[in-house]
């Protein structure tokens, strides 16, 4: 099961995060893995707890990782057209949007694996993960044109391989949205004005992609807000694994539970 917490930067998301994969971890084999590049996952937990995996992935580890599963096959359709040499992958691999569009591919990879009962994903700030996410929608849209496009041209440039190789890629595309559509978003704000604002903004970009917030968590929040916060943490002060700690005891079961529960 794959739960993803999401909210502009410095509300806790690495906090929460790490509190909930402590409690999960005593449920069943859980991993935590970030897609912030520059993540402070290894501080709180500078070696894996029991029944926790950490995971924090490096750009330039995203790119050689695309390059093994992919450069093959960008080589044989960028052959289709013109000569190229061995360098253009790693320029391609290396571009911008290549390594965070692998990215989803790789967070999704770990929850299919069946190696974990729970996935939990630390996302980036806002601005990133959003980037992100578009970037998997317009990914998954786009190979739909370029597959009619090679299939006007197959005559002329012998693409059936091409076209092969463009569908499976789609196939792939359309399993990670789906996925995406399963996974469990969790929207995490404080209480300050912009916060606020800010995951309301957020909360309407998940609905206009077709993707659902399972619920929101107010963090360093003081008692009394709305009921639609599905959990509030308040504020706790200390080293940072001492404070995930105090988060992860406090943790009601009744979130737990919620986290767990299958969308419709």
């Amino acid at each position: 099961m794959l739960i993803a917490l999401v909210g502009k930067g410095g509300v806790g998301k690495t906090t929460v995060s790490s509190a909930l994969a402590l409690e999960l971890a005593k449920k069943g084999k859980t991993a935590i893995v970030s897609s912030d590049f520059m993540s402070s996952l290894r501080h709180i937990f500078p070696s894996d707890p029991v029944g926790l995996k950490v995971m924090e992935m490096k750009e330039n580890e995203v790119a050689e990782k695309w390059k093994e599963r992919y450069g093959k096959e960008v080589n044989t359709v960028l052959k289709q057209f013109f000569n190229v040499d061995p360098w253009i992958i790693d320029h391609i691999a290396e571009s911008p949007g290549v390594a965070e569009e692998f990215m989803i591919s790789t967070i999704i990879d770990q929850e299919n694996s069946g190696e974990y009962d729970y996935v939990v994903w630390d996302t980036a700030a806002s601005s990133s993960t959003m980037h992100l996410l578009m970037l998997e929608k317009e990914f998954y849209e786009h190979l739909d044109r370029d597959v009619m496009l090679f299939l006007k041209v197959r005559d002329r440039f012998h693409t059936e391989k091409v076209i092969k190789l463009l569908e499976e890629w789609k196939d792939l595309a359309k399993k990670i949205w789906e996925k995406l559509e399963q996974t469990s978003f969790f929207l995490v704000t404080t209480n300050d004005e912009l916060s606020v604002l800010q995951a309301k903004e957020i909360e309407e970009d998940f609905r206009q992609m077709g993707l659902r917030i399972h619920g929101k968590i107010c963090n360093r929040c003081a008692q009394g807000l709305p009921e639609e916060f599905i959990l509030q943490i308040p504020e706790y002060h200390g080293a940072a694994r001492e404070i995930v700690e105090k988060i992860s005891s406090g943790l009601k079961p009744s979130f737990i539970e919620s986290a767990l529960e299958p969308l419709p």
